[in-house]
C-alpha cells in the first residue's frame, strides 16, 4: 500500500519489494489494484515515463501508471533458481516490484492485493488478465475519461469458458469506450437507404502527410487494394443468408472469412489487414491496417453487413475511434465461439500522437452465451 494510505501521498521516493516464492509449486502472481492512481503516462506518447510500477525485468517485465482500479494481472513467475548467498542452497529465483515516483508533487493512492498461484489457479498460458464470471468487463490499462491508453502493451485478456455457454458476445460500455486512434474516413454503409445520404471513401484515397507521419498511433488507412476489387469468394460471402449462419456457426469452415485469410501470415504487409465492405455490393472496398489495435477472432460481426443480407463476416483487427463503424451502440456486437475466448492488445512503442483524447483506450463488456441460445 502507499505510504500513510488511506490518505494521499505526494512523495517522490521510490518503493521496491522483492518477492519470494513460499514453495516451489508457485507458478504465477496474481496481483488485484484495489486502489491505484499515481502519475499519468507521458499526454502524447504514453509511455509511463515519470510515475511507474514496474513488475519483473527483461523481455517478461511489465509496467504500469495512471489509473487502474479494479485491474488485475497474472504475472507467470520464473522456474530458475538463483543463490542468495556462496554458502547457500540454490532457491526460486525473486521477482522485484517496484514503485517509481516522478512526477512531482501530485496525489496518490494504491493498495494491491499480492496471491501466490499454485498451478491449479493459474491463468492460461499467456494471459495477462483471466477473467472467469459468466459476465464482466474488460478494459485497457489507464482507461479513464482523462487519461491514455499506454504505449509497449502487448498481452492478451482471456476469458474462462465457463460450463453449459458456447460463444461469447462483446459489447462497448458506451458510446465513447472505444478509442484507439481517431477514425478514418466515412463510416461503414450497413442498408440500401444509407447509401444516398453517405459518401463512399474510395479505396485508393491517400492519406495526408500529416497522417502518415504519425506513426503507431495513426487513423485506420485506406490503402490501394492488393488487387482492384475482393475475389469471387469475398462477394459470395458477404451474400450468405442469416439462416445458413446459424446452421454454420459450430461448424469449422464458417470461421473462415475473407478478412481473416491473412490473419495467421507472418508478412506484416499482409497481417493486420482486412477488405473493407463499404456498401451493398462492396462498392468503396479498400484494405484497412490498424498499428494500435485490439484483436477479437471471430466467425461474424453484426455491425458489418446490410440487415437485408444478415450478418457480416469477420474483421479480428479493430481500432479508430468506434467499435462499430457506421453503427449505432444499441446495434454493435461481436460474437464469436472460437476459443479460447481472449482480447489480444497490442499497442505500439512511445510515438507521437495528436490528441490523447482521440487514445483513451478500451472498454468492453462480454456476456457468455448458452449452447441453445
Amino acid at each position: 500500500m502507499s505510504p500513510g494510505f488511506p490518505e494521499l501521498w505526494s512523495g517522490e521516493e521510490d518503493c521496491n519489494i522483492t518477492i519470494e516464492k513460499t514453495h516451489a509449486g508457485i507458478m504465477q502472481l496474481r496481483i488485484d489494484f484495489l486502489h491505484f492512481t499515481i502519475g499519468q503516462p507521458n499526454r502524447t506518447t504514453g509511455d509511463c515515463d515519470e510515475d511507474a510500477m514496474i513488475l519483473g525485468d527483461g523481455d517478461s517485465k511489465f509496467t504500469l501508471c495512471g489509473q487502474n482500479h479494479a485491474q488485475h494481472v497474472y504475472y507467470t513467475l520464473s522456474t530458475a533458481s538463483e543463490k542468495r548467498e556462496d554458502s547457500d542452497l540454490p532457491g526460486s529465483k525473486t521477482i522485484n516490484l517496484s514503485m517509481r515516483m516522478r512526477a512531482g508533487d501530485m496525489p496518490r493512492i494504491w493498495l494491491m492485493r499480492l496471491a501466490q498461484m499454485p498451478l491449479a489457479y493459474t491463468a492460461p498460458h499467456h494471459c495477462l488478465q483471466y477473467f472467469t464470471n459468466d459476465n464482466g468487463t474488460i478494459k485497457t490499462f489507464n482507461y479513464a475519461s482523462n487519461g491514455r491508453h499506454l504505449a509497449s502493451q502487448d498481452y492478451k485478456a482471456c476469458i474462462r469458458k465457463n460450463t453449459g455457454f458456447c460463444s461469447v458476445r462483446y459489447t462497448p460500455c458506451d458510446s465513447r469506450s472505444f478509442r484507439i486512434g481517431p477514425g478514418g474516413g466515412t463510416p461503414l454503409v450497413m442498408d440500401p437507404a444509407d447509401m444516398e445520404q453517405e459518401e463512399m471513401m474510395p479505396a485508393d484515397e491517400t492519406q495526408t502527410q500529416e497522417d502518415e507521419m504519425e506513426g503507431s498511433g495513426n487513423d485506420p488507412q485506406i490503402e490501394t487494394p492488393m488487387r482492384e476489387e475482393p475475389s469471387l469468394i469475398s462477394r459470395i460471402w458477404t451474400y450468405i443468408s442469416s439462416w445458413m449462419w446459424g446452421q454454420a456457426r459450430s461448424s469449422t469452415w464458417s470461421r473462415w472469412s475473407p478478412y481473416t485469410q491473412h490473419y495467421g501470415s507472418e508478412d506484416d504487409r499482409f497481417r493486420y489487414f482486412g477488405y473493407g465492405n463499404y456498401g451493398i455490393g462492396l462498392m468503396g472496398h479498400g484494405r484497412q491496417r490498424c498499428d494500435d489495435r485490439v484483436t477479437i477472432p471471430c466467425e461474424n460481426e453484426y455491425f458489418i453487413a446490410s440487415s437485408y443480407f444478415g450478418a457480416g463476416v469477420c474483421d479480428p483487427h479493430h481500432c479508430g475511434n468506434t467499435f462499430c463503424p457506421g453503427q449505432q451502440r444499441r446495434n454493435c456486437h461481436v460474437e464469436t465461439s472460437i476459443t479460447p475466448f481472449a482480447v489480444s492488445v497490442h499497442f505500439g512503442p512511445p510515438t507521437v500522437k495528436r490528441s490523447p483524447e482521440e487514445n483513451i483506450g478500451m472498454c468492453l463488456r462480454y456476456t457468455q452465451l448458452p449452447c441453445d441460445s
